[in-house]
């Protein structure tokens, strides 16, 4: 699970804002670009300040495929979700498995899974009132550092989901990037696109792929042979956005256990919940 959690913090965290402040990594030329990812990363600030993602509830299908070492579907589990905030938390409530309503027994485990989560939203924040000063291993942090490591580049504009928008392109830098953490490594082979809004400089769409392969633990856990994903986003309510589509594929050796995984999730039915 540590590998699939890697793999969502990358995606998520190439976006997520920590300061709307900081400079960005792009070329001197790129003026345009650079206008366009501060404005889309002041938009990320404002929407978080706004606490947007804990004032909603929705409705979300997620399916997971495994894939034997010729490709073919060895493994697939298909369910929906009501997904709705726990103290400030988006939690999925799992309602069907492969199309049938939850057993007695299901739902009993489904209820411990979710108490579960309950407590450990609870040791997280009395973590946070405790001074730590070790680095999160597989933690992504927007800040100037991170986006030091890419190249940005204006592609053009584009319709996307009937929307005018600004895609933009990013890669790594030329040369030797840091390498401190478990995930730089990953981050350092990372290239992708983005896809702005042309009138609310939100990120409609965020598509991204390891160039090469990237050891785990330093190699010793294992290593991600492949991995792909994307993150699309869209208004919800009003002219409120969330994200509407997550779907990822990756390739991974943890010990002597490889696995070949594919997963969708989806989104619909959102609804405001009252203060």
């Amino acid at each position: 699970m540590r590998a699939q959690r890697l793999l969502f913090l990358l995606i998520i965290g190439l976006f997520v804002v920590e300061s709307p402040g900081m400079g960005v990594g792009l070329s001197a030329d790129d003026a345009a670009g650079r206008s366009l990812i501060l404005k889309a990363l002041e938009r990320f600030a404002w929407y978080d300040e706004q606490y947007f993602g804990s004032r909603r509830r929705s409705l979300m299908t997620r399916e997971v495929r495994r894939f034997d070492g010729d490709g073919e579907v060895e493994e697939s589990d298909q369910g929906d979700y009501e997904v709705f905030p726990i103290d400030g938390a988006p939690y999925n409530r799992r309602l069907t498995i492969n199309g049938r309503s939850l057993s007695d027994e299901e739902q009993g485990w489904e209820a411990e899974r979710e108490a579960e989560f309950r407590e450990e939203l609870q040791r997280i924040r009395n973590e946070e009132n405790e001074p730590d000063e070790d680095e999160d291993e597989d933690e992504v942090v927007f800040n100037e550092q991170l986006m030091e490591r890419y190249e940005f580049t204006l592609v053009g504009e584009e319709t996307w989901r009937n929307r005018v928008t600004h895609r933009i392109s990013f890669q790594p830098r030329q040369g030797d990037l840091p390498v401190r953490r478990n995930i730089d490594h990953a981050l350092n082979n990372t290239q992708g696109q983005v896809w702005v809004d042309a009138e609310t400089f939100e990120v409609a769409r965020m598509e991204f792929e390891l160039i090469d392969r990237v050891p785990l633990w330093w190699g010793v856990l294992g290593t991600i042979y492949e991995a792909r994903g994307s993150l699309d986003r869209s208004p919800v309510i009003d002219d409120t956005w969330g994200q509407i589509q997550y779907e990822t594929y990756s390739d991974i050796r943890v010990l002597f256990k490889r696995t070949r995984r594919a997963e969708l999730q989806q989104w619909r039915q959102f609804e405001l919940i009252e203060e």
